[in-house]
């Protein structure tokens, strides 16, 4: 299992702050927690609206590899110039850009950039100009349009990383249910891509959210989720990562389950 840190994000009230007054000790806390707690990439979102994203965004990429040169980085932009100014700074490969989708004009814009680039991970949505599908089978078609489109523009189908977008039970009973098929059928089309999603969003509006998402991560794992960006310091995320792994037959003689206990994760 992937974990992709998601802390550093600027549509975080904290975050904008810090992030406003160029806090580094703060954001290297907010690194080392977060790498402490096993993540492999870390999220970095500077998207603020003050038309200073580009900056921030190479602050916070030069501050971070500063510090922690081995940890992987995923740049959180829809901004294709963003993207392609900040992606040459990145010297720890691969790097992983979240995200991508099916609208037209920015699919459009974002292709040129990746011939650039093939060696990205990309984080692809199932969503297109008419917005998240309701139905679990538009977004396995919107994957086979995205799978077309990357692999001719370069992209290794491996580094591709699906997210079925899930959505939030609290208004829709069978949300978790749609994208637990989305995931399934997209895997079984194809078969050499990954999968990914934001989970946390699953809980919305619920009371007691951290356990609603740790059960969704642990179903999702169970159909073969392969990546999440989650916040690794929630409290049970890394235990239930590690006992699915278990459970399922991944973790070979449970070695990693072993290894998180005696570092202190479990």
């Amino acid at each position: 299992m992937i974990i992709v840190g998601e802390r550093i994000n600027a549509t975080r009230k904290q975050i904008r702050a810090a992030l406003e007054k160029k806090d580094r000790d703060f954001f290297l806390k907010e690194a080392r927690i977060q790498i402490k707690c096993g993540s492999d990439f870390l999220d970095l979102n500077a998207g603020t609206g003050t038309g200073q994203e580009a900056e921030d965004l190479a602050w916070l990429i030069n501050l971070v590899q500063s510090e922690y040169p081995d940890i992987k980085l995923t740049l959180d932009s829809s901004n294709t110039d963003v993207l392609a100014k900040c992606l040459p700074m990145v010297k720890n490969r691969p790097v992983m850009l979240n995200s991508i989708n099916a609208e037209k004009k920015k699919l459009d814009a974002f292709l040129p950039l990746l011939k650039e680039f093939p060696d990205v991970y990309i984080i692809a949505l199932t969503m297109d100009d008419s917005g998240i599908p309701s139905s679990w089978q538009k977004r396995v078609e919107i994957a086979d349009i995205l799978y077309k489109k990357l692999t001719e523009t370069g992209i290794k189908e491996e580094n591709i990383f699906y997210d079925g977008l899930v959505q939030p039970v609290g208004t829709d009973s069978e949300a978790f249910i749609n994208y637990l098929r989305s995931l399934k059928s997209i895997k079984t089309s194809h078969p050499a891509t990954k999968s990914i999603c934001g989970l946390s969003n699953v809980s919305f509006g619920l009371p007691k959210r951290k356990l609603i998402n740790r059960y969704a991560l642990a179903l999702a794992m169970y159909e073969g989720l392969e990546a999440v960006i989650i916040d690794p310091v929630e409290p049970g995320v890394i235990e239930t990562i590690c006992a699915v792994g278990v459970l399922t037959g991944k973790d070979q003689f449970c070695l990693n389950y072993i290894s998180n206990f005696r570092e202190g994760k479990i």
